[in-house]
């Protein structure tokens, strides 16, 4: 039997594709993302460590570039499947991404989707971090088709969410 999730997103529902500011592009992410994923996660380690929670393991000082090609790769599975989905923020003209949005879903009855998202060091740098959080959480909500979303750590805190997910 093979692996099997529900759609995030219905099949007659159309995904959001991108949003273009004159700074960045969020897009989904692509396996020849990955060297650039690759850099600006391990470039940003510190900052970013506690995107999925102040618990978890990811990025890991271990991380390789295999493995995060696997991890990339596996984002663009769960895309194609509707399962959630990865999008870059991404600077074109320099080829850098300057982050990463993820949108999935949740097993806690008040929601249906939960979204993390990280800006890199280069783009906290270039002063972008507050304009890609704004870009972001605008886009989801006049273009995404899920309303019930939520994003942990940022609009609750981690104790509160971790006690939602427990309940």
């Amino acid at each position: 039997m093979p692996f099997e999730t529900p759609n995030l997103i219905e099949k007659n529902t159309a995904v959001p594709r991108r949003v273009e500011t004159d700074s960045f592009v969020i897009r989904p992410l692509r396996v020849t993302d990955a060297r650039a994923d690759f850099n600006a996660v391990t470039e940003s380690r510190g900052r970013i460590k506690n995107t999925f929670g102040p618990d978890h393991p990811w990025p890991s000082e271990s991380l390789t570039s295999r493995q995060n090609r696997i991890d990339v790769a596996w984002h663009r599975k769960e895309h194609q499947r509707r399962d959630s989905f990865t999008f870059t923020v991404y600077d074109h003209e320099s080829e850098t991404e300057l982050g990463c949005l993820y949108i999935q879903p949740t097993r806690v009855d008040s929601y249906d989707a939960t979204v993390y998202f990280w800006v890199s060091e280069s783009g906290v740098q270039r002063d972008l971090s507050n304009r890609i959080t704004s870009c972001i959480k605008r886009w989801i909500s006049d273009d995404w088709p899920i309303t019930k979303l939520i994003y942990p750590g940022r609009d609750i805190c981690w104790d509160d969410w971790q006690t939602l997910k427990s309940e």
